[in-house]
């Protein structure tokens, strides 16, 4: 051990941050001696104690789980040497359990509001958790009350499943593969890839702490997708309204309301916002290549939000020129740091020039929404066939062959109802497939200038999507 290096860490360490380290070490040093900690250097000073730093690896594992990267400088190791040396770590050697870091993770994800609501639904003194106790404390006191622990799980489980189906979903995942005994490298170091020579590109079993090589098949994946990434991706907003300038179409009045209402609503989602006004039909092409190329590593989804004028399978430039669909999300669904990962269109124009007529039931509205101030994104050119990928969903705004309809001044009533029933649902923690039903209902019940109009999802999404809101 090296004093200075280890008070040059402590020096840079926060409160918060020693609280994660010392909940990290609850399973390597005993409790009393645990509590009279109150700074890094001591916490050190256990472990020493406890003949846990001989290896060398134990504080670097500490520092690269609570996410200080910037510290294993001191220490002269780089983030790639601590996981190839912990891959090669002895068996007898001890490290921060899977148990300690899917808690962890979970704790990274908390919202305040969710925070809140698990200290009102879990079954522990009032007492003991007051408003400055942070998740882990309330992990902690459950723990005391032998309420948690490796194989007790289903309280958290029951709890976090009421606020957040996401994080209850990573003790889903925890239990397949202590189950199982697989676990992926991506699950051993969170999302980023793991460098490791030819000889040992193995698949590897966690037993306990260590990892030996096996060659058996992975553990069913989780139900739901990661969406606990900050920032959670990019949302592209592409809002064409100028089309009178380059073409013989009409502007898009209204369409600026749905840009600034799409723009609201994804930032309250934690998505980094672009939004590019009127662009012709080759820098629609171009724009969304550039964010094809872009590293989405330490994202976790991707959205594009097209307002403009169009027909079956295209979107038309302001230029009044056609770009095909299949143009736009073809380039975004080969992004290799996009695998997996959801990747959301939301299509506001046209996809024929028919009026789509209604049926009329024994429950129709009988005030029927006026027309006077709507307009169709309409254009009646051939058409074209829209391709969709893996983890894809493409939200159009109206069926094929059919128009939508914007209002003038209060935006469209596909995106204005998308838009509302994410600020209402995506609190509830309700999935995107039952929002964007639900989205169907409500614009399915309005009368347009004496038509109708149906949106339509089409999607090739793997897992459960909840959309995070705070």
């Amino acid at each position: 051990m090296d004093p200075l290096k280890f008070h040059k860490i402590d020096e840079n360490l926060t409160c918060n941050e020693v609280a994660q380290l010392k909940f990290l070490c609850m399973d390597l040093i005993p409790k009393k001696r645990l509590e009279t900690v109150t700074d890094a250097k001591e916490l050190f000073l256990r472990l020493e104690e406890q003949a846990l730093l001989d290896d060398g690896l134990l504080i670097p594992e500490l520092l690269i789980t609570i996410g200080r990267l910037d510290l294993l400088g001191i220490l002269e190791m780089s983030k790639d040497d601590v996981e190839r040396n912990l891959l090669q770590r002895d068996m007898s050697s001890k490290g921060v359990s899977d148990y300690r870091k899917m808690l962890f993770r979970i704790s990274e994800g908390m919202t305040e509001e969710n925070l809140r609501a698990v200290k009102f639904l879990v079954e522990v003194p009032r007492s003991k958790l007051g408003t400055s106790a942070t998740f882990l404390d309330v992990m902690i006191e459950m723990e005391k009350l032998q309420k948690l622990g490796e194989d007790n799980l289903d309280e958290l489980y029951n709890v976090l499943d009421k606020c957040d189906k996401q994080l209850a979903c990573r003790i889903e995942e925890y239990r397949a593969r202590e189950q199982g005994g697989r676990l992926p490298l991506r699950e051993v170091f969170g999302n980023e890839q793991v460098s490791l020579p030819v000889e040992n590109m193995q698949r590897y079993v966690r037993r306990r702490d260590s990892l030996v090589p096996d060659s058996d098949t992975e553990p069913r994946p989780g139900e739901y997708y990661n969406m606990t990434q900050r920032p959670l991706g990019y949302c592209l907003i592409i809002n064409n309204y100028n089309f009178k300038e380059r073409s013989s179409l009409a502007n898009r009045t209204g369409t600026n309301k749905d840009k600034d209402d799409l723009s609201r609503v994804f930032c309250r989602m934690h998505f980094k916002v672009e939004v590019q006004d009127d662009l012709t039909a080759s820098d629609m092409k171009e724009m969304i290549k550039q964010f094809a190329k872009k590293d989405h590593t330490q994202m976790g989804a991707f959205v594009c939000c097209v307002l403009s004028h169009g027909e079956k399978g295209i979107v038309l430039g302001v230029d009044g020129k056609e770009v095909e669909i299949r143009e736009l999300t073809m380039p975004i669904a080969e992004c290799r740091t996009l695998a997996s990962k959801p990747k959301l269109f939301f299509i506001q124009a046209c996809q024929g020039s028919e009026g789509q007529n209604g049926v009329w039931t024994a429950d129709s509205p009988e005030n029927a929404t006026e027309g006077e101030e709507y307009e169709a994104d309409a254009y009646n050119p051939a058409s074209r066939f829209i391709p969709i990928e893996a983890d894809m969903l493409i939200g159009m705004a109206t069926v094929e062959h059919y128009q939508s309809f914007r209002h003038t001044r209060e935006g469209s009533i596909y995106i204005q109802e998308l838009c509302n029933q994410l600020e209402i649902l995506c609190p509830r923690r309700e999935d995107i497939l039952s929002i964007l039903t639900k989205v169907n209902h409500e614009v399915s019940m309005k009368m347009l200038r004496g038509r109708k109009q149906m949106p339509e999802p089409r999607y090739t999404l793997t897992k459960k999507l909840v959309l995070p809101m705070d």
